[in-house]
């Protein structure tokens, strides 16, 4: 896979005022295809491509499709990511270069990803996210959001094309602050509450119990994505008898014994968080106030 860095200030790509509105207008749209056929409108003149999928990768959760467009429909790019979401998505050099820790990657830091079909060693993931679906090549347009969250833009080109030329991956080097930008504003509007739920389901378990190793939370969030044993075993290449020990090392810590009871758990530490917020506001503006009368 090959990467090229993105320097916003040196960036001296144009875009058309009929693609910045139709972008804008895509930020926070509920239409689950609005972004990605925006950004796909906005790139076509210059590198013709025919699918875009939009990426969450976040923490050590699975990655989700925030949203997917192509031009004969959303389809192709929809199937796609379900085969990569389901299967191929640790096959996946880009993803693992994001996962990496210490990550290689700044926070708030945007690079350009290639990959190629003929290029991916994993003969299962290459059929199913590329060959299958006529899928020639990929840019990506990979940003860091936040210490373990990151975002991907894949525009695709299929077979029969030819190959993104070297002035094209300049064009979206070029492109990629803009398209960055509106992608991190739209996930950060979290217009179906799932993000904010996510993250704070992952820093709620953390300070239920600081305890917890990094195997034990990974298996604890996928159980409260309603992620069954056995597929938690094949996300995380284990066995899952192993995936239940974890789990049961888990549940012995935070005092549960079942997938109820540790969702009750993390929802009465969310409320007492909650709760707790207003009266420390209120002493800290106490505080304050009587700094100012002294």
């Amino acid at each position: 896979m090959q990467t090229w860095p993105v320097n916003p200030a040196a960036s001296s790509a144009c875009v058309q005022a009929s693609s910045v509105a139709r972008l804008v207008g895509a930020i926070a749209s509920q239409d689950r295809t609005a972004l990605a056929s925006a950004i796909l409108h906005t790139v076509q003149a210059a590198l013709p491509s025919q699918h875009c999928a939009i990426f969450a990768h976040e923490a050590s959760r699975n990655p989700r499709l925030l949203s997917g467009a192509g031009e004969g429909g959303p389809w192709v790019a929809i199937k796609s990511a379900t085969a990569y979401l389901r299967d191929h998505y640790r096959a996946d050099a880009m993803h693992q270069m994001a996962s990496r820790r210490p990550a290689g990657i700044a926070k708030g830091e945007v690079v350009v990803c290639r990959e190629r079909c003929e290029d991916i060693e994993e003969p299962e993931y290459r059929e199913a996210c590329f060959t299958a679906l006529g899928i020639r090549e990929r840019l990506t347009v990979l940003m860091r959001c936040a210490s373990d969250s990151w975002l991907s833009v894949h525009i695709y080109r299929i077979a029969g094309q030819p190959s993104f030329s070297a002035q094209e991956v300049d064009t979206l080097v070029g492109l990629a602050p803009v398209i960055a930008g509106c992608v991190a504003r739209h996930y950060a509007s979290d217009i179906d509450g799932e993000t904010g739920f996510r993250d704070t389901v992952t820093g709620d378990i953390g300070e239920l119990c600081p305890s917890l190793t990094e195997r034990e939370r990974e298996v604890l969030m996928r159980i409260l994505d309603g992620v069954t044993v056995n597929r938690i075993a094949e996300d995380l290449k284990l066995r899952p008898t192993t995936v239940a020990t974890y789990r049961m090392r888990a549940y012995e810590k935070l005092g549960v014994a079942s997938r109820r009871e540790l969702f009750a758990a993390v929802l009465r530490r969310h409320a007492l968080a909650q709760s707790q917020a207003p009266a420390t506001q209120e002493a800290g503006r106490t505080g304050t106030a009587l700094l100012h009368a002294a």
